[in-house]
């Protein structure tokens, strides 16, 4: 690839960099899109498109806009021409109030992909590669009385199985997967969120796989982690 790649990194609140109990954003040198792109050396953009809440493809009943099976093909189109789309999103599916398996969810994740791999609106545009993270495990937070233990109640249990059922619907439909699990950990505080260590891994893990994926000249990585579909 001669000119600089563009991806679209979307997702929920893992994506938007949301610090743990607070209303407030890990800074640029932390978030994992900002930190996939400088691990890149410049051979590409990546674009941030999360959102704090958002689901695959329910909507959250207190908040509008939080299906991303509704508005993922308004981004694509607005940030076109992309070359690869990053979909990491899962957790807030497996909230209580859903009663989703997690086969559930990721028949959702299947056709939020496919959604991604469908001919641009505008002729001549791309189709981009598409890449499937499952994303880091949920657990119970050091406070039983915090609010995510309502809310989260079995999700630890069902994030847990995600990963198998998500590299397993990548493989049917020809796209990538990597699970996030293998590099990053939730913090206590919340059972949700990242701290600045783990959420900058994820960014650094992704590198050598979008190397992988769109072939770019940056020096040799090593193998990438917990990878399959389309990378040779």
């Amino acid at each position: 690839m001669t000119r600089q790649a563009r991806i679209l990194a979307f997702g929920d609140s893992l994506t938007w960099g949301r610090i743990a109990n607070r209303p407030e954003r890990h800074s640029d040198d932390v978030r994992w899109p900002r930190v996939l792109e400088k691990a890149l050396g410049g051979y590409a953009t990546v674009i941030e498109e999360g959102l704090n809440g958002r689901r695959i493809a329910l909507e959250d009943p207190l908040r509008p806009y939080r299906s991303g099976i509704s508005l993922l093909p308004l981004f694509i189109e607005c940030h076109a021409p992309l070359d690869l789309v990053i979909l990491m999103l899962g957790t807030n599916d497996c909230q209580r109030q859903h009663s989703l398996a997690p086969y559930d969810v990721a028949r959702s994740m299947r056709m939020l992909a496919q959604v991604a791999q469908r001919p641009p609106v505008e002729p001549g545009m791309p189709v981009p590669e598409v890449l499937i993270v499952s994303p880091p495990l949920v657990r119970m937070p050091d406070d039983p009385e915090h609010e995510a233990s309502f809310f989260m109640e079995g999700a630890p249990e069902k994030t847990a199985l995600l990963a198998t059922y998500y590299r397993r619907i990548a493989d049917e439909i020809g796209v990538s997967f990597f699970d996030a699990a293998a590099v990053a950990t939730v913090t206590g505080e919340d059972g949700i969120h990242l701290d600045a260590e783990n959420t900058r891994a994820i960014g650094l893990a992704l590198a050598p796989v979008v190397d992988g994926l769109l072939g770019l000249p940056l020096p040799a990585r090593g193998p990438a982690l917990r990878i399959t579909g389309r990378v040779g």
